[in-house]
């Protein structure tokens, strides 16, 4: 369980398809051998989406709800991060409350519950004769789901933790956490995943309101992949979530204070790793789908991950970070600092990459790798044989497009009728200087 960027020891990552298409180079990753059905909704306002694949063993119950940590109030940062734990590990009426050590043994490894900027996701990988039951279960936690002070205090704890890996504890990790919490901007004292003093001060009857007035079918896509009779699906469904009630519209975001551009932060913070070195993270917010940006934004990004690909080293930090479902908002480069290496130099080696990125002509090669790269936004059709390694991907995929908006069809044309000038644009606007958030993460002596 996470706030999208500090997993530890979550099994499902939709990486290894990032990077697996990555190397793609034909006009399509392949066909897909599975049937194509239309998203539907039921009265209450739950929308489904149903993937069946062919040959594969296992299915993927994936349910998201349009609630993330853009959607706390002033002063709760980590409302939406604490929910996602408490929706995963509580007690419903059919079920007793469940630790990691339970979620891993019932999921064999494959589950995955994470909060984004405007999302959450619930999600596990489960047999195909079991969909039945996990479905059920799914359904359970909309309806009967029981928070506790005992909860919290199991559950409060291991959000601290995870924190401070996300903020500290990790480096590597906390040069991302910190920019996109600056690009953010989170008010009154708040942090994106949660302040301590924040998620400490919620009450059992707070959490078990905003669960029942939003984590509803009104405000969710539940997504299934893999292996199943599709009749049956859908019969089992409506018997569970149909008679569920609708809830109450999502609350609105809470508004961004200013981010603290065109300068450098420094961060002091405390490893818990050996020997950690300095970090130094540029970011940027990133275009939102659909708009004019989005596609030339995705073909610097494609670049600069390909251009990472070659960077990469085990333990360091990992040179760019952008995931286009995972968290779509931020695009962040990071360098490591040594006795040579500088912040003000490393600075300067990112922005050359970045300019890199910019201003190189396009070619047919940047548009076909952009297409294979972000292929779970529906770019490419991408193989059946991929899809039964990680029919979690599917059914994630499958759901954030159409939460996020996105037509595959649409963006592909996008990426390939992108311009010169768009990049030119997109350099002016969202990479100009003046929109660069810096930090320096400094290991505490």
């Amino acid at each position: 369980m996470s706030s999208n960027i500090g997993k530890i020891g979550v099994a499902l990552t939709t990486a290894a398809i990032y990077a697996g298409l990555a190397g793609c180079t034909s006009n399509q990753a392949s066909t897909t051998d599975n049937e194509e059905i239309r998203p539907y909704r039921l009265d209450n306002g739950l929308t489904v989406v149903l993937r069946p694949l062919a040959k594969a063993d296992r299915v993927a119950v994936v349910v998201l709800f349009d609630m993330g940590s853009g959607h706390d109030p002033v002063g709760k940062s980590g409302r939406a991060h604490l929910l996602e734990h408490l929706y995963a590990t509580s007690a419903t009426a059919t079920s007793g409350v469940r630790d990691m050590n339970q979620l891993a043994q019932r999921y064999a490894g494959q589950f995955n519950m994470q909060t984004g900027y405007d999302y959450t996701v619930i999600a596990g990988v489960v047999a195909k004769d079991a969909v039945a039951e996990e479905l059920e279960d799914a359904a359970s936690r909309m309806t009967s789901l029981r928070v506790t002070r005992e909860d919290l205090e199991r559950e409060v704890p291991r959000m601290l933790l995870e924190l401070r890996n996300m903020y500290g504890g990790i480096p590597a990790l906390a040069g991302i956490n910190h920019v996109r919490n600056r690009l953010h901007a989170i008010p009154g004292g708040g942090r994106y995943g949660g302040a301590g003093e924040h998620l400490e001060a919620m009450n059992v009857d707070g959490l078990q309101r905003d669960w029942r007035d939003y984590y509803k079918p009104n405000n969710a896509t539940l997504a299934v992949a893999g292996g199943f009779n599709v009749a049956e699906v859908r019969d089992a469904i409506a018997r569970h979530f149909g008679p569920i009630g609708a809830g109450k519209a999502t609350p609105s975001k809470t508004p961004a204070g200013e981010a603290p551009t065109g300068k450098v932060s420094r961060v002091s913070v405390s490893p818990v790793v050996a020997d950690a070195s300095s970090v130094v993270a540029v970011g940027y917010a990133a275009p939102q789908p659909g708009s004019e940006l989005y596609a030339p934004f995705l073909i610097v990004a494609s670049r600069l991950l390909a251009e990472g690909q070659g960077r990469f080293q085990p333990g360091k930090p990992p040179p760019v970070f952008y995931t286009p479902m995972d968290d779509p908002t931020v695009i962040v480069l990071q360098a490591e600092l040594s006795d040579a290496v500088g912040a003000e130099s490393a600075l300067n080696g990112l922005d050359q990459r970045l300019e890199a990125a910019l201003t190189a002509k396009l070619a047919r090669m940047d548009r076909q790798r952009t297409l294979n790269f972000m292929g779970m936004l529906g770019t490419v059709q991408i193989p059946s044989a991929v899809w039964r390694q990680n029919v979690y991907g599917l059914a994630f995929s499958s759901g954030r497009r159409l939460q996020m908006g996105i037509d595959g069809a649409g963006l592909r044309t996008a990426i390939e009728e992108t311009t010169d000038s768009d990049m030119q644009r997109l350099a002016a606007s969202t990479f100009a200087p003046s929109q660069r958030v810096a930090v320096v993460i400094e290991p505490a002596k």
